[in-house]
């Protein structure tokens, strides 16, 4: 908030001065101007941290809402206060809807207006330092103790400053995802909303939707993301399976920064960072055509390789100590550490092919050892239960307490899972919404599950 200002726009001056004064006598900076180009123009050369806008801005190229829009548009962050000598509570809501931080009518109560403005900057640093602590948050929870992670590291810092396209590659599970955020929360976006939408979930139409929004008679049936996403950082999981239809439209939106609803003929101006993440490299994209060349071209990707696990074993005790904290808090248990020797049996474990099996490993030992009262688990607990779950124990060699672990878990994964999801539907008593809570897995995917598997249940809710 340092060297920050509060900004006035109205048409008329003597309105302006006043306001400004007011301001200076509660101990505000301020600017003014009574124009919407004069307004957008002092607000792009340095961002202040409240606008006081009004309504009408006669003479003006853009009246106040569309010059609400425009600064939106430029930073969302920053709370702004429409004024009218016309105002009425349709005015009042309607600015809210628009996207205001609030309203208030001419002639103004000078107790009244720096009461709102008060409650407004102290919104204001709220968001921001929420903001800050998210980033510092996940910085924090980037491990850089391998060489290959720092690299990595040092890679990320670099591209994030920039404003280039980023492709992240690397297998599945590896945490493309997370590294995404963090590019945008260490870039000068950081401020503006960051989205994700996913090629692999719906077919072209429903995915088209979601891109671009859908409008009929002129209002918006369904908001797109890239209504949400102006100014921010668009996330685009399995890029490589992107349709040629929305390539083509992304391509528009690169070239000429605007796009359009579904069924509207209205342009809008959208400004947007694209960052894409697909477990094939670039070349391999290249070579197989699933990509537009031009496409390609114009996204001229900073393109980043994940490493792998594998390649990250210095990273796991402090991996699996971040995961301990996280799923202890999000699911409310009891605190619990994991022994030296059990961080020693994960490092060492090959079945653990990536960051997000390690996750659900740690996860499920929670769930497993929820109720032992020892505050710390054992490589010999985590051995034990794993035997007594499978229901295999020493009988079968492919589990035996010494090695069962060392194999792929693709080999072991469809018995575990059906031998978890059979455990759990007796401990929850075949309710499937306190299990789908508990396993953190949406009931229509558990479903799905349920029936790949053939495991019939009597669904209780």
């Amino acid at each position: 908030m340092k060297n920050k200002y509060i900004l006035v726009v109205d048409d008329e001056v003597d309105i302006c001065e006043q306001l400004s004064g007011l301001l200076n006598d509660k101990g505000f900076e301020s600017k003014y101007a009574t124009s919407s180009d004069q307004a957008l123009k002092t607000f792009n050369s340095t961002q202040p941290s409240l606008v006081l806008l009004d309504i009408w801005l006669n003479n003006s190229k853009l009246d106040g809402f569309n010059t609400l829009e425009k600064f939106l548009s430029i930073n969302n962050s920053i709370p702004i206060i429409m004024i009218s000598g016309h105002g009425n509570i349709e005015t009042a809501v309607n600015s809210i809807k628009k996207g205001a931080y609030d309203f208030i009518e001419k002639p103004f109560d000078s107790e009244l207006l720096i009461f709102k403005i008060e409650k407004a900057l102290e919104n204001y640093k709220l968001k921001e330092k929420i903001s800050e602590l998210t980033r510092k948050d996940s910085e924090s929870n980037f491990v850089c103790n391998s060489k290959s992670s720092k690299n990595l590291s040092n890679v990320i810092k670099k591209v994030s400053k920039t404003e280039s396209s980023v492709l992240l590659t690397g297998m599945p599970g590896e945490g493309k995802e997370f590294l995404s955020k963090i590019i945008h929360d260490s870039s000068n976006r950081s401020k503006k909303n960051f989205k994700t939408i996913n090629c692999i979930e719906k077919n072209t139409e429903q995915l088209e939707i979601d891109f671009f929004g859908k409008e009929i008679n002129q209002k918006i049936e369904v908001p797109g993301i890239l209504d949400e996403v102006n100014g921010g950082t668009i996330l685009i999981k399995n890029f490589h399976l992107i349709s040629k239809k929305i390539q083509g439209k992304l391509l528009r939106i690169l070239m000429e920064k605007k796009y359009h609803r579904i069924g509207s003929i209205i342009s809008k101006q959208i400004d947007l960072r694209i960052i894409a993440n697909t477990h094939l490299n670039l070349s391999e994209i290249k070579a197989s055509k699933m990509i537009r060349d031009d496409l390609l071209k114009k996204l001229n990707f900073s393109n980043i390789l994940i490493p792998s696990l594998s390649e990250r074993r210095d990273d796991i005790c402090d991996l699996v100590n971040i995961f301990l904290d996280e799923i202890i808090k999000k699911k409310n248990l009891n605190y619990k550490n994991f022994s030296t020797d059990a961080l020693d049996f994960f490092s060492s474990q090959n079945c653990i092919d990536n960051v997000s099996q390690l996750k659900r490993l740690i996860e499920w030992c929670l769930s497993m050892l929820g109720k032992n009262e020892s505050k710390t688990i054992t490589k010999k607990m985590i051995h034990d239960i794993m035997i007594n779950f499978l229901g295999e124990g020493k009988k079968n060699s492919n589990f035996n307490q010494d090695d069962f672990l060392n194999f792929k878990i693709k080999d072991a994964r469809e018995h575990f899972e059906k031998k978890y999801l059979i455990y759990n539907l007796s401990k929850y008593n075949f309710n499937i919404s306190k299990m789908s809570n508990h396993i953190g897995m949406e009931r229509t995917a558990l479903y799905r599950k349920l029936k790949s598997m053939k495991i019939e249940v009597e669904i209780k809710e």
